[in-house]
């Protein structure tokens, strides 16, 4: 639907779970903001442009708010649509989005050598099954602005935190920011609203430092990728609650590892899952992406120590 004055949400199923990509519709050319799986631009976009009218022609760029499948794996297919946009995506994420295989070594598999956690093959295969990459056009670092015609323009954001190169856009004039994945709540939901899997933030410092700077914006409508369209006090209210639950997680962290001995990584994905989200115990193993991140920050305030246990897995401890 048209959320604001030329800006689209649409929605596209991700499994139980739902993918929402926007449409920036200037009068002399267009923004697309995602492009979800391989087969969305044809299934899910195309139609939704046909049925309002729109020349998928005028679409001039399209951006990658950051370097996940879900929001990248439609790009060849995007640009197949389109006939000449542009690529786009922040500089730092464009490794990971133009290379679908060290997209799955790189981030995916980043906790498999030291801490015995990936994905299974068959979630490898279905990732490699359902998305495509394709050369970017332009690398993004934040402060650029695109201009859609008739005086309105939107400005790109360098929102880091869920890696290292997202991008968020803000479109002044409706005081409208659609944010990728750069804000995750206390939990990622699946379509009904229940938690899915935690927030996978993996930079905790700029994650923070990311919601602190859209606390301190105007913003009047919170456009995400996973939630609902925020508006008004909910705005607050959404960022207020990502921002407590980075503070939950070191708190509920330094209390386990309180003399306690050296624990995994994956010990401590077990151990606090229940107490740090609702959903299914299953999906704890996500508290990798954030857990790593506090362990690695609270090493550095020298507040835990990392070992190497028989098995030769990186485990914590307190230092104090």
């Amino acid at each position: 639907m048209e959320i604001a004055p030329g800006i689209h949400r649409i929605v596209a199923p991700l499994g139980d779970r739902f993918n929402a990509i926007y449409l920036f519709a200037g009068p002399e050319s267009a923004l697309i903001v995602d492009t979800g799986l391989d087969g969305d631009p044809d299934a899910i976009i195309a139609p939704y442009l046909a049925g309002i009218g729109f020349d998928p022609a005028r679409i001039r760029f399209v951006l990658n708010t950051h370097g996940d499948y879900d929001h990248t794996g439609g790009n060849a297919s995007m640009r197949r649509l389109s006939g000449n946009a542009l690529l786009i995506c922040g500089e730092a994420d464009r490794a990971l989005v133009e290379d679908l295989e060290r997209m799955i070594s790189d981030r995916y598999g980043e906790f498999a050598a030291d801490h015995g956690l990936d994905d299974t093959a068959e979630t490898k295969q279905w990732i490699r099954e359902n998305a495509t990459a394709t050369p970017i056009d332009i690398g993004l670092t934040g402060g650029e602005r695109i201009h859609l015609g008739d005086g309105w323009h939107v400005e790109i954001l360098h929102t880091p935190g869920h890696s290292l190169g997202s991008m968020s856009v803000w479109d002044p004039r409706s005081r409208s920011l659609a944010i990728g994945d750069a804000v995750l709540w206390n939990a990622v939901l699946l379509a009904d609203g229940a938690a899915a899997f935690p927030p996978t933030y993996r930079y905790v410092e700029s994650y923070v430092a990311t919601i602190q700077r859209l606390q301190a914006m105007p913003i009047d409508r919170l456009l995400t990728s996973h939630y609902p369209v925020y508006e008004g006090t909910a705005v607050a209210s959404f960022l207020a609650e990502s921002r407590a639950y980075v503070d939950r997680v070191d708190a509920t962290l330094l209390a386990e590892l309180a003399g306690a001995p050296a624990l995994t990584l994956a010990s401590l994905t077990t151990r606090l899952g229940p107490a740090l989200g609702d959903w299914p115990m299953p999906a704890s193993q996500y508290l990798c992406y954030p857990l790593l991140g506090h362990l690695e920050r609270l090493e550095r305030q020298r507040l835990v120590t990392r070992t190497r246990n028989d098995g030769s897995e990186v485990a914590w401890r307190s230092a104090t």
